[in-house]
């Protein structure tokens, strides 16, 4: 928006001073404006439309969240608006240069990704960067805004919030909602009872997610169930722990195996949480104390009970190599990625410690980028992604950018919006 030789309908000369801040959810466009109109310095919202009667069709003059709105822009004004209090709101009229619509439409109209491909690698590297570390920083406040919500649900439990920060980073995305669903119906205090006996948390963990009810088998598995005594061994178990706890089952036909690899399976994740879980490593002090990312990788990379060495499902046959060594390298990347690090930070904010906070920064920083179809595109056009913290700007960028074609708030696009073309 140009700042200067700017006057409302009525004539009244313009001073922006601040646009405030974008918002991205209901009420106005931008919270917190300070604009001086005529004589007067005024500190509230802005509305933006194509067309001021907009105001109307979207009931804006019946919002009373709309009445603090000190000035209305619109590329056309075709009527006055006004509040739900009866107050006129000035208005600016503003257009759009042709060759911004132009290049805007060109933009939600090329189907290759990104829509922007053409001007990324010409862009100076210091506005790349400067845009990497603004989504780095917004993806890495999003998780810790959920992190904050899961303290409430725990009640500032900080070890039960770190439980479900974890089992839902154990789900890959795939099963990543149906992990933290299961998480919290877990009785925390009434596992820690048992935190000394892997197979009763394993019986619990499983039993919970409904994994071992008989009617998620398949056939095979159910013409096996009678003969596997590990199975028999862990129905018994958690019929005695739901009992006891009062436990409920989430439903085992919410996991999802279609298109997974083995070694992803829900049931031997699970077996691997709860062996994490009871090798006592999954502890909020053991994260804080952890000197760098190396140390952090060795206390999640812990193994699986027997069974789980040679089985991928419950009650199937034997495999020959083991199944159950360590997790890879890559995989526990990502747990640190999106389990420790939101909840190192988060920890941080919460107790007003600057060092852990920029802990959490530095491993994520010192963590090799992730690897995957959007972050090699990015490579190819020419972007630098040298750790895990640009990697994953580079999926904040895909998923609240580029998927939702959101070019007006991403600074890329606003450079290719921009520019006149010869």
């Amino acid at each position: 928006m140009p700042r200067e030789g700017l006057t409302t309908t009525d004539g009244q000369k313009i001073e922006i001073l601040s646009v405030g801040i974008h918002n991205r959810d209901a009420g106005p466009d931008f919270f917190g404006a300070d604009v001086i109109i005529g004589d007067e310095d005024w500190m509230g919202n802005v509305e933006i439309h194509t067309r001021s009667s907009d105001w109307y069709r979207h009931g804006h003059d019946k919002d009373e969240a709309y009445n603090n709105v000190v000035l209305h822009v619109a590329e056309t004004v075709d009527t006055d608006v006004v509040t739900a209090t009866g107050r006129k709101v000035p208005q600016l009229v503003l257009s759009v240069p042709e060759y911004v619509v132009e290049n805007y439409q060109q933009l939600q109209a090329v189907e290759d990704y990104p829509p922007c491909y053409g001007i990324v690698a010409d862009l100076p590297r210091l506005i790349t960067k400067s845009w990497l570390e603004y989504l780095a920083d917004e993806r890495l406040q999003g998780k810790v805004s959920e992190i904050e919500r899961r303290l409430a649900f725990c009640e500032f439990d900080w070890e039960r919030v770190l439980f479900i920060t974890m089992a839902s980073a154990f789900g890959f995305g795939t099963n990543s909602s149906v992990f933290e669903e299961w998480a919290r119906q877990i009785p925390y205090s009434g596992a820690a009872k048992h935190r000394d006996n892997l197979f009763q948390i394993e019986a619990m963990f499983l039993g919970v997610a409904g994994l071992l009810d008989e009617a998620v088998l398949s056939e095979a598995q159910k013409q096996r169930a009678p003969t596997d005594i590990y199975y028999q061994r862990l129905v018994g178990e958690y019929r005695f722990l739901a009992n006891k706890f009062s436990l409920k089952s989430i439903g085992g036909y919410r996991w999802k195996f279609m298109r997974l690899r083995p070694q992803n399976f829900p049931t031997l994740r699970l077996a691997r949480f709860a062996a994490l879980y009871c090798g006592m490593n999954l502890r909020l002090s053991s994260l804080v104390d952890a000197a760098d990312v190396g140390e952090v990788r060795k206390l999640l990379s812990g193994g699986v009970s027997d069974y789980w060495q040679h089985h991928y499902i419950l009650c199937s046959p034997e495999v020959e190599e083991s199944v159950g060594c360590k997790m890879q390298k890559k995989s526990l990347d990502l747990l640190i990625i999106n389990g420790v690090v939101p909840v190192l930070y988060a920890y941080g904010r919460y107790r007003g410690s600057k060092k852990l906070i920029e802990k959490a920064l530095a491993w994520l920083e010192a963590l090799e980028p992730e690897d995957n179809k959007y972050i090699r595109l990015w490579r190819q056009m020419g972007l630098v992604v040298s750790n895990a913290r640009e990697s994953q700007a580079v999926l904040q960028q895909t998923n609240h950018y580029c998927n939702r074609r959101d070019c007006l708030r991403c600074r890329l696009g606003y450079r290719y919006i921009k520019q006149k073309k010869m």
